[in-house]
């Protein structure tokens, strides 16, 4: 593909360059019309040159961005140059065509102002009772949160009380082994002392 954009540019160049060589009296308005309309854009240019600007600064950050992201120069410059975002022009939506009659509206609105009073009732309704609402659940909270913590705190104190019985009752089960462990020791030397005498 680029061997043949580059041999038609070719191409084209020597078609010119023949073109003003053979006929030069013919080529030179061209020539003359092409570098006025350079000139003309020129002008242009240096008249408002924001827009020239915003479009070259443009495409140095897409060229910067995606040389950020890894890609090559050239991948970079593809990408800005080949890569065009329309914007959609938001366009005015057509009036919609209305076929009611008059009645047919007045009765529209004053059903909508009916819908809306009967709305604007019920949320005034509920406003005047939300005050009361929020206070008692504040106090049922702040009840809640007490119950919670003189819970854990009678949690804790049954802890430790269990843990002070786990040790008796383990000290008490090593006292008795202990106490057993003697009285047999005691049964057997008394064994033996009967049989001596």
């Amino acid at each position: 593909m680029k061997k043949i954009f580059a041999l038609a540019t070719m191409g084209v160049a020597a078609a010119v360059g023949t073109t003003y060589a053979v006929q030069p009296d013919e080529f030179a308005p061209l020539v003359e019309r092409f570098a006025a309309a350079a000139l003309r854009l020129w002008v242009g240019v240096e008249a408002n040159p924001v827009p020239v600007l915003v479009a070259l600064g443009t495409f140095l950050i897409t060229i910067v961005y995606h040389k950020l992201k890894g890609k090559s120069l050239r991948e970079s410059v593809e990408v800005a140059a080949t890569r065009v975002t329309v914007v959609p022009v938001p366009v005015a939506a057509p009036a919609a065509v209305t076929s009611d009659t008059a009645v047919v509206t007045r009765a529209k609105a004053r059903a909508t102002r009916a819908q809306l009073i009967s709305d604007q009732i019920l949320l005034e309704s509920r406003l005047r009772k939300l005050p009361d609402e929020v206070q008692k659940a504040e106090k049922e909270a702040c009840y809640t949160e007490q119950a919670v913590t003189d819970l854990r705190k009678t949690l804790a104190l049954k802890e430790k009380a269990h843990a002070d019985a786990a040790a008796r009752l383990d000290k008490l089960r090593a006292e008795l082994a202990a106490g057993e462990t003697e009285l047999t020791a005691i049964d057997d030397e008394l064994h033996k002392l009967a049989d001596v005498v």
